[in-house]
């Protein structure tokens, strides 16, 4: 047992060394996403390597090696935030004060870990290589170092654990009024990542304070679990490119100034919702009015339905602006307030309303993922999804109702 133990921690140290230095090395600069996950993934290979040296008698025969080997895990919450700040907006370096400040908390618990050098290497030594019960001064003080140095390990990589998954759930109000696919921008891996990591991280905590982790069975379970979640993580981290990358400067605004200058008198207008009263005063100051908003949507109208530039699979708010030649952020205040709907729904609507008509036709051959493509979407899980949320009914069901293509449940 004791070589399965060694055989696997070993795998875990190397195979975390390998993927870091492939992240590192697929990322440019320090400026991308994959640099952050790359020194993420590498430090988190040292607590395999901790648990190397224990095994092997190193750190008996070095424990000055300790306090670094401890000291590291506290880096990985404020890593992984970033890589997930780097995802959703690539724009600012790691030199900017604003990244720099997530790794003070860590750096003052890294300094309070080298307090353990302060301690007589044959007392330290003696002490975490033999479960024995703290019987003198120097002991009680490495005790407290090191609960010290645990607790704040656990409660700042639960801190940015949350804050990492509050940025993803903003980020998705946001995608869908950039973007018209959502595939690889919607992060639901990196949601599940941070679930996954938090629980580890709680029941290795556990198992250390109630010695789970000294049974055989428990061991192995925890080194397959990490290995498996830092490996996974690795492969889709190395596919995922950034979401709201560098946009291109859109054209000139068009501000049609109406006949009268007069803006729409609000106490004649509509009751407005709550959500569009939000969308009201997030737009207060843009100094569009309600004909101007008419004039762009007859635009969109015009691009989307008549143009069909909805079959293009990338199209972006930022495409359709330029399109239309209206400034992105009109275009969305238009789309919420004059149209009623986020940028990702409207184009989603109109792909639907095309795949209807063309899986209606009896004298269609198309397969269903034919069509589906054909629309503008990228892959037919995407298109069922968004054609039952239009239509209420499923591609191959609507096909049937319509007395279309009879060998349509193949495609």
């Amino acid at each position: 047992m004791e070589q399965l133990k060694l055989a696997l921690l070993t795998a875990g140290f190397s195979q975390s060394l390998l993927v870091a230095v492939m992240l590192i090395a697929y990322a440019r600069s320090n400026a991308e996403p994959r640099f952050y996950l790359g020194v993420f993934v590498g430090l988190y290979g040292l607590t395999f390597l901790a648990e190397i040296t224990a095994e092997t008698g190193i750190l008996a025969a070095a424990p000055g090696i300790t306090a670094p080997l401890i000291a590291a895990p506290m880096f990985l919450g404020p890593l992984l935030y970033l890589y997930i700040t780097k995802v959703v907006n690539p724009d600012g370096p790691l030199t900017e004060p604003s990244n720099w400040r997530h790794f003070i908390a860590p750096s003052i618990g890294a300094v309070f870990a080298t307090g353990l050098w302060l301690v007589p290497s044959d007392a330290l030594g003696a002490f975490i290589t033999q479960d024995v019960e703290p019987a003198t001064l120097v002991d009680l003080l490495i005790v407290l170092i090191l609960v010290v140095i645990l607790l704040t390990t656990f409660i700042i990589t639960l801190v940015y654990i949350i804050k990492g998954y509050g940025l993803l759930n903003a980020n998705s109000a946001r995608i869908r009024d950039e973007f018209s696919n959502l595939d690889r921008k919607r992060l639901r891996w990196l949601r599940v990542s941070l679930v996954n990591i938090a629980l580890l991280w709680v029941v290795t905590m556990a198992a250390d304070w109630t010695d789970i982790s000294e049974a055989p069975a428990g061991f192995v379970a925890l080194i397959v679990w990490e290995l498996l979640s830092f490996y996974v993580m690795a492969i889709l981290g190395l596919r995922q490119g950034v979401i709201f990358g560098p946009q291109p400067s859109p054209p000139a605004p068009v501000t049609p100034a109406p006949p009268g200058g007069a803006p729409d008198d609000p106490d004649t207008g509509p009751v407005l919702s709550d959500g569009q009263q939000e969308a009201e005063q997030k737009y207060s100051k843009s100094g569009l009015t309600r004909r101007d908003m008419e004039r762009i949507a007859a635009k969109i109208r015009q691009a989307v339905h008549t143009d069909g530039i909805y079959r293009n699979s990338d199209l972006s708010l930022t495409q359709l602006s330029k399109c239309i030649g209206v400034q992105a952020p009109y275009v969305s205040q238009t789309l919420t307030q004059e149209i009623g709907s986020t940028f990702y729904d409207f184009i989603a609507q109109a792909r639907v309303r095309a795949a209807m008509e063309m899986l209606a036709d009896p004298d269609s051959s198309e397969s269903v993922l034919s069509i589906a493509l054909a629309v503008g979407f990228n892959t037919k899980s995407t298109f069922n999804s968004a054609f039952k949320r239009v239509s209420g009914t499923t591609p191959t069901e609507w096909r049937r109702s319509c007395g279309g293509h009879r060998n349509s449940a193949a495609g």
